[in-house]
This record gives structure tokens, C-alpha cells and sequence, in this order.
């Protein structure tokens, strides 16, 4: 396969990717609305991880390979999973979907900025990039700024879902910067294992700080669907697709499909609860997507100039 044709591809798992996370927010909604948030997200991971060993053991994949130094690896599973799905689902019993897949959108800018902060790497602050997060990020304060007067319970919700997208954003830093090209270990080691922790860290603290649900609760067939759709869908197939875009494009440019959700998600909102988006989320949504523009942006080379490997990669 060329290059032309695995850049098409590439762009074409990057919609798949936003699809699946679009359609995640109303389901976390579902099911936080019934069961404890720290549990459901460890069902979310429990479920995918059931799903992904099942795959892996039939294509004969490596899942406990680990290398001497593996503590890389089970640290990208605390930031890119763990904490980010405890934080969001708590989130979201207080504030609704599609604001939660907006702030979840700031991960491009986190991704950078600490990417620069912890890892000494400069290599993002390209001008179209620059403006392209900044246009981004002025989106999604155009947005979010009706919802902080809204009351403690709404601050909350905010705070917990923000702290989701700069734990996420480290996540994605750890893989970019101390796992990929530095820990020989599978891909599939790599990816599992990171479920595994997390499953233990959320079982841990869902055991100790809630009180467990019922397991007809758990079997309300509303509950079940939403469950499945998380796990299977918006986790297990979307990790596979979003670890291939990390390691196709890095960190800040992978993490750009969080600017692509919060469209989606308030076209959900719209569908399926009837909530109409008002002009300041049409305004930000605009905005958003010109920065995933500029973001994903590559120069192509004239006839006289060296192909430009994209500066992220």
C-alpha cells in the first residue's frame, strides 16, 4: 500500500473514530442516570477488554508480553483510561452530553501545550497548527461560556469532565513519548494492558467509595445496549483505530478528532433528545471545524522540494 492510499485511510478511521466517540456521550448519559459513574466505567473498559482478549487470543496476538521496564505502559492506561472515563462519566450526571463531548474536546490543546511543558517538544508550534488550536479552543469557549452561571452542580460537572481532557491529553504524551519507538512490546500487549490496569484502578475505587448496582439493574435492556455500545463500539474497536492514529500522526494531531465529536454530538443531541443548538454553539461549531483544518493541514511538496513528513509524526 502507498503513502497516497494509507493518508486516505487515515482520514477515513479519523471520521470512523469521531463517529464512535460522538455516539459515546449519549450513552454515558443512559447509564450514569441509573448506575453509579466510577462502576459503569470500569464496564465500559471490563467489556472492551473482554472483547479485545477474545479477538487477539483468536488471531493468535501477544497480550502479556511485557518488557522489563512495562511501568510506561500501565501509567498511559491510569491517564489515557482510567482517570479520564471516571472523570467523564462522573461528569456527565451533571451536565449534558454534548457540553461534556465539547470541553472533552480541549485534548488538542492540553496535548500541546503540555506536550511542550513536560516533554520539551517544540516540534507542534507550527503557525497553521498555532492558529488552528487557538481557533479550536475559542470555539469551544464560545460555547461553553452560557453553561458556568448554571449552578454549583454544572461547575462540578464541568470541572470533572476538563480534568478528563488533561488526563487524556497525558495519556496520549506517555504513548507518543515513552511507549511508541522507546518499549519494544506489541501493539496489542501495549493496548491490553492498559485496559487491564485500568479495570483494576476503577474496580478498586468503585468497590471502596460506591455502593454496587443490582445485577437486574445492570440487565435493563436499556442499560445493556448502551453498556455494549460503549464497550464494544466507542471503546474497543476506537482504541484499536485511535492507538493507530497515535502512532501515525502523534499526540496533538490524533487528538484533533476531539474537535470533530462535539459537531457530531450536538447533532445527536438534536436527533435524539431535541435540543436545538443555540447560535453560540453554531458559531463554535464553525470554528472548530476550521481548526481541525488548519490542524490537520500538511503541506504538499512542489516538484522541486523534498517531500514534508508531517512534523508530529
Amino acid at each position: 500500500m502507498n503513502k497516497t492510499t494509507t493518508s486516505k485511510f487515515n482520514y477515513l478511521f479519523f471520521i470512523l473514530l469521531a463517529l464512535l466517540w460522538s455516539g459515546s456521550f449519549i450513552n454515558i448519559k443512559v447509564v450514569v442516570d441509573h448506575l453509579p459513574p466510577v462502576f459503569c466505567a470500569m464496564m465500559r473498559i471490563f467489556i472492551s477488554m473482554t472483547a479485545l482478549f477474545i479477538l487477539f487470543n483468536l488471531t493468535g496476538k501477544k497480550m502479556f508480553a511485557l518488557p522489563t521496564r512495562a511501568w510506561p505502559i500501565w501509567l498511559a492506561g491510569i491517564f489515557a483510561q482510567a482517570l479520564p472515563f471516571g472523570l467523564l462519566f462522573y461528569g456527565e450526571k451533571f451536565i449534558a452530553p454534548a457540553l461534556a463531548s465539547i470541553i472533552n474536546s480541549t485534548v488538542s490543546f492540553w496535548a500541546l501545550l503540555l506536550g511542550t511543558i513536560f516533554f520539551r517538544d517544540f516540534s507542534q508550534w507550527t503557525p497553521l497548527k498555532l492558529i488552528g488550536l487557538l481557533l479550536g479552543f475559542f470555539g469551544i469557549v464560545l460555547i461553553f461560556l452560557p453553561f458556568i452561571h448554571q449552578g454549583q452542580s454544572s461547575l462540578i460537572g464541568v470541572i470533572s469532565v476538563t480534568g478528563m481532557a488533561i488526563a487524556y491529553a497525558i495519556g496520549g504524551l506517555i504513548n507518543q513519548h515513552m511507549i511508541f519507538n522507546k518499549i519494544e512490546v506489541p501493539f496489542e500487549t501495549n493496548l491490553f494492558q492498559q485496559h487491564l490496569i485500568s479495570v483494576i484502578v476503577l474496580f478498586i475505587y468503585s468497590m471502596i467509595f460506591e455502593p454496587w448496582p443490582s445485577l437486574s439493574s445492570i440487565l435493563d435492556i436499556k442499560v445493556l445496549s448502551s453498556f455494549l455500545y460503549l464497550g464494544l463500539m466507542a471503546t474497543a474497536i476506537a482504541w484499536v483505530i485511535y492507538f493507530y492514529l497515535l502512532r501515525e500522526w502523534g499526540a496533538v494531531r490524533a487528538s484533533s478528532v476531539m474537535y470533530i465529536v462535539p459537531l457530531l454530538a450536538i447533532c445527536w443531541d438534536l436527533i435524539f433528545l431535541q435540543l436545538e443548538p443555540t447560535r453560540n454553539e453554531l458559531i463554535g461549531m464553525l470554528a472548530i471545524l476550521m481548526g481541525v483544518i488548519l490542524i490537520q493541514w500538511v503541506r504538499k511538496p512542489t516538484s522541486s522540494q523534498p517531500v514534508l513528513q508531517p512534523l508530529d509524526r
